[in-house]
């Protein structure tokens, strides 16, 4: 297989300095809030977002250096299947978030959905259609 290259697109500035500090579930994430900050020549792909709509985050587990195949659920259950988990370290390190954006000033975005480290690498951002 060919080589597949990413460049970010911006950092997230979250208060998670340590891996056990992340929440595990998507319901206690949506408890905190952090910040897109995106690379501003971006300023234009970012037009048409708004205040309380929901994008998805994709983004680049730059912690994590080995992947098992089975891991314990949600950190601490059962050993379960990696792909069956949303487990950070994976053959391909790339996280995904269901966010909810509360603020845009300029290249900053403010959002709750907070379930990643501080200046984690974007990797994209993606509206969700419902």
């Amino acid at each position: 297989m060919n080589e597949v290259i990413f460049h970010p697109i911006g950092y997230i500035k979250s208060p998670f300095k340590n891996v056990e500090d992340v929440p595990k579930a998507e319901i206690d994430a949506k408890k905190y809030e952090g910040q897109l900050v995106i690379d501003e020549k971006y300023l234009e792909s970012m037009a048409d977002m708004k205040v309380n709509e929901e994008y998805l985050l994709l983004f680049y587990f730059h912690e994590c250096k080995e992947y098992k195949q089975t891991v314990p659920l949600k950190g601490i259950g059962p050993l379960t299947a990696l792909f069956s988990t949303r487990a950070p370290c994976r053959p391909n390190p790339i996280g995904v978030s269901n966010i909810l954006i509360t603020d845009i000033k300029e290249n900053i975005i403010t959002f709750k959905g907070v379930d990643m480290l501080d200046n984690t690498p974007i990797l994209d951002i993606k509206k969700v259609f419902k």
